[in-house]
Formats: structure tokens, C-alpha cells, sequence
């Protein structure tokens, strides 16, 4: 089984969707990968998994609590 660290930052931003940034990374090795949007994280999680990316079949968007 392969492990992920998920490193979420809250930022201020003026538009929906823009407000986080961060990193995906595999433990035990080097690699990580940057997002900057939420749809970029859900990009980036298929992206480092290799999943591809029109199965989005087990991936459910959160709604963000204001």
C-alpha cells in the first residue's frame, strides 16, 4: 500500500476555489507536486496515484464552510 502526505495552506484569495494551496507527497521518496486551486489538489491527487483522471468515480468534492 502506498502512503501520501497532503499538506493544505488556507491563503486569502478573491475567488471561489483559490483559497488553498499546497502539496501532495509520497512518503518515502523525494517527489511531491504543488496545487493552487481546489480542483488542482483533486488534479494532483489523480496525477501522484495515477489514477486517470475522467475516473473520478471514489472522489467527492467538500464543500467549503464559511
Amino acid at each position: 500500500m502506498d502512503s501520501y502526505i497532503v499538506r493544505i495552506y488556507r491563503r486569502g484569495a478573491d475567488k471561489a476555489g483559490e483559497e488553498i494551496a499546497g502539496l501532495v507527497e509520497e512518503v518515502g521518496s523525494e517527489q511531491s507536486k504543488a496545487f493552487q486551486t481546489l480542483s488542482g489538489l483533486i488534479t494532483t491527487i489523480q496525477e501522484v496515484v495515477g489514477r486517470n483522471e475522467t475516473d473520478v468515480s471514489d472522489i467527492h468534492e467538500i464543500s467549503s464552510v464559511k
